[in-house]
C-alpha cells in the first residue's frame, strides 16, 4: 500500500469513529431544538452541521469500503495466487473482531447493571428505544455476532450492530473466495461456495442492512483490482466526495437514515464517491494529502476500532451521572454553553477511557494472533511474529 493512500486511510479511520461519537454525545446532551428559530453564534451551526445522524451513518458506510478494501481485496488477492488462506485468515479475522468485542460485552454488562441500579427512575435506562435490550439472551447472540442481524444487540451499545455483520462479511467472502484457489481440492472449493452462498442467504433474510452492506464491503474490495483511477486529482475526488456528502447532509437534515425512503441510495452515493477516493489515491505517486501526515493520525487510528465498539455504553453511563446531578429534564432544556462543555468533557474522557483500554484489547490482536496460529491444528513451529497493525477498523 503506498503511504498516500495509508496514511489517509489512518485519518479515515479516526475520524469516522469520532463522527459516530460525536452524533451520541450530541443526542445525550444537547437539543437543538431551536437551531432553525433562533439566531445562534457560528460554532453552534457547525456542531449542528457534524453531529448530524447523516454523517454519522454515512461514517459506518465508510468502515464497510474500508474493511472491504484492507480485508476482502487481500483475501480475493491471496486466493487468486493460489495459496490456502483459510486457517490463518480465519485466526486472523476473528482475533481481530474478538479481542476488542469480548471485553466491550463485559463492559457493557457492567455499566448497564451499575446504572440501572444507580440511576434508577430517571429516564435513562428506561428510554423506549431500550425496551427488551436487557435480556440475557442478547448476550450470547452478540457473541456470535448476530446482532444487527437476526438479533438486537445487547444492553445500551446501540453501535455493536455493524460489527455483527462485519465478522460475518469476513466468514461469506472467504468461503465465496475458495473456487479461486487452486491450493483446495475441487471438491472443497465448490462446497466452499455452496456454504458461502447460504450463509448470505441466511443472513440476509431478516431484511436488515446486512445484503446492502455486503454490497458495499465488496465494493471495497473490488477497488484493489481495479486497473485504474477515474479521476486522476485527489484533490477533485476528495472535493466531490465532501461536496455530495454535504449535500445529502442537508437534504436530509432532521431524518433518521433507517426510514429514509432513499435510504440505499444515499449510502450508495456516499460509498462510491468514497471508494472513488480511495482508488485514486491507490494510484498516488505522490506523498499524498499533506494535513494526513502528522503522527497523530496514526494514533487515534490504532485506537479507533476500542473507541467505535465501547463508546456508546459509556456516555449512556455519563448520561446518567448528568440526570442524577442536574435532573432527569437537564438534557432536555435548550442548550447552554454548559451543556456543550458537558458534552464536549464526555467526548474527550470516553476517548482516554478508550485509548487506555486499547493497551490492553486492541494493542494486543497481534500476541493472540500469534498465539491461536501456534495453537490451531497445523499451527505454526515456532512463535510466529506480531504482527504489524493492519489497517483497518
Amino acid at each position: 500500500m503506498n503511504p498516500a493512500l495509508s496514511r489517509f486511510i489512518d485519518c479515515a479511520r479516526w475520524i469516522a469513529a469520532s463522527m459516530v461519537l460525536l452524533h451520541h454525545a450530541h443526542g445525550a446532551f444537547v437539543n437543538q431544538g431551536d437551531i432553525m428559530t433562533a439566531p445562534h453564534a457560528a460554532p453552534v451551526y457547525v456542531w449542528w452541521f457534524i453531529t448530524a445522524y447523516p454523517f454519522a451513518h454515512g461514517a459506518v458506510v465508510v468502515f464497510f469500503v474500508l474493511s472491504g478494501y484492507l480485508v476482502g481485496g487481500a483475501l480475493f488477492e491471496r486466493a487468486r495466487d493460489g495459496k490456502a488462506y483459510l486457517r490463518n485468515y480465519l485466526i486472523d479475522r476473528t482475533s481481530r473482531i474478538y479481542v476488542v468485542l469480548v471485553p466491550t460485552i463485559l463492559l457493557v454488562f457492567l455499566l448497564d447493571a451499575t446504572g440501572r441500579r444507580l440511576f434508577a427512575g430517571l429516564h435513562v435506562y428506561d428510554q423506549p428505544f431500550y425496551d427488551g435490550v436487557f435480556n440475557p439472551t442478547y448476550i450470547l447472540t452478540t457473541l456470535v455476532s448476530l446482532q444487527g442481524i437476526w438479533f438486537p444487540t445487547y444492553g445500551t451499545d446501540v453501535a455493536l450492530w455493524s460489527l455483527g455483520m462485519e465478522y460475518w462479511y469476513y466468514i461469506v467472502f472467504a468461503l465465496l473466495a475458495s473456487p479461486f484457489s487452486r491450493a483446495y481440492g475441487g471438491a472443497l472449493r465448490w462446497t466452499g461456495l455452496a456454504i458461502g452462498l447460504a450463509a448470505l442467504v441466511a443472513l440476509s433474510i431478516p431484511g436488515s442492512y446486512f445484503l446492502f452492506g455486503a454490497c458495499v464491503w465488496a465494493l471495497g474490495a473490488a477497488i484493489r483490482f481495479a486497473p485504474g483511477p477515474l479521476l486522476r486529482s485527489k484533490w477533485i475526488a476528495l472535493l466531490l466526495w465532501l461536496a455530495v456528502v454535504s449535500i445529502l447532509r442537508l437534504v436530509t437534515r432532521g431524518a433518521v437514515i433507517e426510514d429514509h425512503p432513499r435510504k440505499e441510495t444515499i449510502d450508495a452515493i456516499n460509498a462510491l464517491l468514497f471508494a472513488n477516493l480511495l482508488l485514486t489515491l491507490r494510484f498516488d505517486a505522490g506523498e499524498g494529502f499533506a494535513w494526513c501526515r502528522a503522527r497523530f493520525h496514526s494514533v487515534f487510528a490504532d485506537f479507533s476500532y476500542t473507541l467505535y465498539a465501547v463508546h456508546m455504553s459509556i456516555l449512556v453511563f455519563i448520561w446518567g451521572i448528568s440526570a442524577r446531578l442536574f435532573g432527569p429534564d437537564w438534557r432536555q432544556m435548550l442548550a447552554t454553553p454548559f451543556h456543550y462543555a458537558w458534552a464536549i468533557g464526555s467526548i474527550v474522557l470516553v476517548a482516554v477511557i478508550a485509548f487506555l483500554l486499547s493497551r490492553v484489547t486492541e494493542r494486543r490482536t497481534g500476541d493472540v494472533r500469534s498465539l491461536l496460529r501456534r495453537l490451531a491444528p497445523g499451527g505454526d513451529p515456532a512463535p510466529a511474529r506480531a504482527a504489524t497493525a493492519v489497517k483497518q477498523r
